[in-house]
């Protein structure tokens, strides 16, 4: 199955598919509060890590132009540098878009979660070494 007829799939059931990934992330990370609203997943929390607190604000839809997800970290103060992997509306960069495809062409939300954490790391990383020091591909 390509990529186009995936979205189409997703896009057709975005109900049955949002509620799937709701399900996961709820089950998989308590700390988010999760809500399906119109064609959209909304999902807020804070992720406390190192003494540190991340305001994490995601959405997710089928119907996004080239990637599913938009993860932010709110209060992190965050300014665009494509060295820190973030898109220019500041949105996180956990994956290449192309490249990272899994089989079925779409990457889960609960996969995504799970990469958080490990952004926030290399960030703090990154604002102390000034080299990103994660696994990466250039842009």
């Amino acid at each position: 199955m390509g990529i186009t007829n995936v979205i189409t799939e997703c896009r057709k059931n975005y109900q049955e598919f949002l509620f799937v990934q709701k399900a996961l992330v709820e089950s998989y990370f308590p700390w988010l509060k999760v809500v399906v609203k119109n064609k959209l997943l909304i999902a807020d929390g804070t992720l406390e890590m190192f003494g540190k607190s991340y305001n994490v604000s995601i959405t997710y839809s089928p119907f996004y132009e080239y990637r599913f997800d938009r993860i932010f970290l709110r209060n992190a103060g965050i300014k665009f540098n494509s060295a820190i992997h973030v898109y220019s509306d500041l949105s996180l960069c956990l994956y290449h878009p192309k490249i990272d495809m899994p089989l079925f062409k779409t990457v889960s939300l609960v996969d995504m979660v799970s990469w958080i954490p490990e952004w926030c790391v290399h960030y703090q990383e990154w604002k102390k070494y000034g080299v990103w020091l994660g696994k990466e591909i250039k842009h």
